[in-house]
């Protein structure tokens, strides 16, 4: 029989999208090809790319976090939130995702990111909604597969849930915590 995570250890296994500096110009462009085709990113570890590159950071109502280059608007509203949530200010944080989804509509990691901070403010539909948009836009995202997956799964559709976990897996072959999920909801299969 396959187990539900728990919800409150769930929250925190959410993960957002991080704006390498490097790739603020090229993100505007294609957004999920080039966060998953770095060079530097490394499997199993979302996000890792961003420990490679140097950024100068600036205060955002004191909270450090968004970078001094020129960015368009919408990342920097990305960055803004990625800064807020980190913060622990998700209200504030959720402000700036959805700034960033209405300056720019195709912005798969700012839905991804929106996603995340509305399932931390008990906003369940909302999440859904936001990370069927991003994975809409950039099914090979990584992140937004493997937190539809999470999503679904605490949600008790343990179907979608699979589902969305396979995908992550494809895209993620590496990932342990997918293919640990994934082992569990195997029961479903008989």
């Amino acid at each position: 029989m396959a187990t539900e995570p728990n919800r409150q250890n769930a929250r925190a296994g959410f993960q957002t999208a991080v704006l390498p500096t490097a790739l603020a110009g090229l993100v505007a462009v294609a957004i999920g090809a080039a966060a998953t085709a770095l060079a530097h990113w490394q499997p199993g570890r979302p996000g890792s790319y961003i420990t490679l590159v140097q950024q100068k950071l600036v205060p955002v109502d004191g909270v450090a976090g968004a970078d001094a280059i020129p960015l368009d608007e919408a990342d920097r509203a990305l960055r803004r939130g990625n800064a807020l949530l980190a913060a622990r200010r998700p209200a504030d944080a959720v402000k700036e995702f959805e700034r960033a989804v209405a300056l720019q509509p195709a912005y798969a990691l700012a839905w991804v990111n929106l996603g995340v901070v509305s399932y931390n403010l008990n906003r369940a539909k909302d999440a859904t909604a936001a990370f069927v948009r991003g994975y809409t836009l950039d099914p090979y995202n990584f992140l937004a597969a493997r937190n539809l997956a999470l999503l679904n799964d605490i949600e008790g559709r343990l179907h979608e849930a699979r589902d969305f976990y396979q995908q992550a897996a494809r895209l993620d072959p590496k990932n342990a915590e997918v293919a640990k999920r994934l082992k569990s909801l195997k029961s479903l299969d008989r």
